[in-house]
């Protein structure tokens, strides 16, 4: 018996060695893919260790062989953009891949913005679907990993070719982004679609470059503590977030607990004053009682609830919402109204960080025949009801953890470079974001082995409320970082301070996002000589009561577009209280004041979440927030 097994151990050990020789190459390479046109192509992979690798395309022969380790590297020669072609490996046996073309790729990197995707509700969503017929443009969507530690290859993946059906789920930025690459320069193209909703910078650089990054030392030096089972804490996460999402996913177990009904005994229940202007947490339970002389027909509305939020009328559910944009005014049928008393019911629950607002000022009512009745006000509330969220932490947010199993898969697949669209997730420390950018692009760079490839980022769009007063902004300095990362040689960046949206921080104008990263790559990839950035603060002199500024990048000369005026400067004087300034184009200068500054010493412009700006250059792209000071 002890001899069996012994001898049965021994088979599965010798068969488990000679599949690891056999000849294997990351999945990154696939039917459909593209690969970087009039460039030295790395390909590389796995067999048995010393054995003879031939790969073969277009009649071009390389061959390499395997180390030690049974590692393999070779670099087909420059090719011009082109196919399809059929890509064959071979060592004692054969991989092919079909339908292969020479174009060129491009990573696409971030956080949801970049993330999401043509079909998600975009500008012009149809008629931009209609126009997805390009067989030259493929996507490669890297799956969501966690990773403790550097991985060698993806899990999954496959390259997609773009069509109606397979478009709907690409990166929408890339999408027009490849789009102008393909029309102007008559290429195929290939998006590594490499991006995860939420996520911030820290966690797409490798920990140990962060040990000596100002922020996240500590946190890096966490991550890299050999003592601790990383698998096993994450594994325990993974299996909190999956009841998480099945309780706030659930259609019908919450309904035994019978708070959905009119007739539920709420005496035990706490108040609430809505629309609540501090969050609630975990699943919350509201109701109120309400009386209609007469019936028919309603509408109810009650703002912009969380992801996922249910509401009852007399026990009847009259509204479900679960990762949607539904409208905020709900169609109420007479069926669910009594004469006389009426109660409403709202359960919500928010997933992403367990704070919940319900109701909107003045948009918060439920409107019947000829009664208009107010909801805000006291609200009976519980969150008792059932028990609390599991506590789950985002792993994905840890430093390295997506650089490594995201990241480091792909790098050294041969690009033409990066577009990235990311920061909202860092402006609580924005005061370190300029270093930790810089940090990543640099760690990529390395990673690649392919010099200071072009790294195209996009400045954050304008979000949330206006101010009457200049205030400062927390979104202002994450921006300001931004701009500082332009110091790193081949970057460019894509102002979009104009086209975002108070009440959503994913603007669904993508398009023009697209539009202005191609305007870079432009100049800093292909080197053209074209206008690629708004108007860009140079330097200025103090003139008396006024500040005359110099711009870069004004292009064919400023212009404005939405407003007769100049808007969005700001000047102080010494006592750092800044007042919003007129402004003026004078030829190539802009000359700023205000009344109540008689000796400015410092400006600003567009510092705000969500300022008011209508400056330009002729060439249809915004100017470029900036300050003066260093308050």
């Amino acid at each position: 018996m002890k001899k069996s097994l012994l001898t049965t151990l021994l088979i599965l050990i010798v068969s488990f060695n000679a599949s690891a020789q056999e000849l294997t190459i990351p999945r990154i390479f696939n039917n459909h893919m593209v690969l970087q046109h009039d460039a030295d192509v790395r390909i590389w992979g796995w067999a048995k260790p010393e054995a003879v690798v031939s790969i073969v395309i277009d009649g071009e022969d390389v061959i390499t062989s395997a180390d030690d380790s049974g590692k393999w590297e070779a670099f087909l020669p420059k090719h011009e953009a082109g196919g399809p072609y059929t890509l064959n490996i071979s060592s004692r046996k054969k991989i092919s891949f079909n339908d292969v073309y020479f174009g060129d790729v491009w990573v696409a990197g971030g956080q949801s913005n970049m993330e999401w995707p043509v079909g998600g509700n975009i500008d012009n969503m149809e008629a931009e679907l209609n126009d997805t017929n390009y067989p030259e443009i493929r996507f490669y969507k890297v799956a969501q990993r966690i990773s403790f530690s550097p991985m060698d290859d993806l899990d999954q993946g496959e390259w997609k070719v773009a069509n109606k059906e397979n478009a709907k789920a690409f990166s929408a930025v890339a999408w027009f982004f490849a789009k102008h690459n393909h029309s102007e320069k008559n290429v195929p193209v290939g998006i590594i679609d490499d991006n995860w909703g939420g996520t911030p910078a820290e966690s797409w650089v490798p920990a140990a470059r962060l040990l000596t990054v100002p922020g996240y030392e500590d946190a890096a030096a966490e991550m890299l503590n050999p003592d601790r089972e990383w698998d096993n804490v994450l594994q325990d996460n993974q299996d909190k977030n999956a009841e998480k999402y099945r309780r706030v996913e659930d259609q019908t177990e919450y309904l035994e607990l019978g708070a959905h009904k009119a007739d539920y005994n709420d005496s035990e229940w706490g108040e609430v004053e809505l629309p609540n202007q501090t969050p609630l947490r975990d699943f919350v339970w509201l109701r109120k009682s309400f009386d209609l002389s007469t019936v028919t027909n309603g509408q109810l509305s009650f703002g912009n609830p969380g992801k996922f939020t249910q509401a009852f009328i007399n026990g009847e559910k009259v509204y479900n919402k679960i990762w949607s944009d539904d409208p905020m005014i709900i169609d109420i049928d007479s069926s669910v109204l009594k004469e006389g008393e009426n109660v409403i019911a709202i359960r919500t629950v928010e997933d992403w960080a367990n704070t919940t607002f319900i109701g909107s000022e003045k948009n918060f009512w439920i409107h019947v025949g000829d009664q208009k009745i107010d909801l805000s006000g006291t609200w009976k509330f519980s969150n008792t009801v059932e028990p609390p969220m599991p506590e789950v932490i985002r792993y994905e947010h840890r430093p390295g953890v997506l650089y490594n199993g995201m990241i480091n898969p792909v790098a050294g697949y041969t690009i033409k470079g990066a577009i990235w669209y990311q920061g909202e997730s860092n402006v609580d420390k924005n005061q370190y974001y300029n270093m930790l950018f810089e940090s990543m692009i640099e760690e990529w760079r390395t990673a690649w082995n392919q010099g200071s490839f072009p790294f195209l980022f996009v400045q954050l769009a304008n979000y949330q409320q206006k101010y009457e007063k200049p205030t400062d902004s927390g979104w202002a300095r994450l921006q300001e970082a931004q701009t500082q990362t332009l110091s790193l040689a081949n970057t460019g960046m894509a102002t979009i301070i104009d086209i975002g949206d108070a009440n959503d921080i994913h603007p669904r104008n993508k398009q023009d996002v697209g539009y202005r990263l191609w305007q870079s790559a432009r100049h800093v990839a292909y080197n053209e000589d074209n206008v690629y950035s708004g108007p860009m603060y140079r330097g200025h002199i103090i003139d008396g009561n006024q500040i005359v500024i110099s711009y870069d990048h004004i292009g064919s000369g400023f212009m404005l577009r939405g407003s007769d005026t100049i808007e969005g400067f700001a000047v102080a004087g010494s006592d750092s209280v800044f007042y919003w300034a007129d402004a003026r184009i004078v030829d190539d200068k802009i000359i700023v004041s205000s009344p109540e500054v008689d000796d400015p010493v410092a400006v600003r412009y567009a510092w705000a979440d969500n300022p008011d700006v209508s400056l330009y250059n002729k060439e249809l792209l915004p100017a470029v927030p900036f300050r003066t000071d260093d308050w």
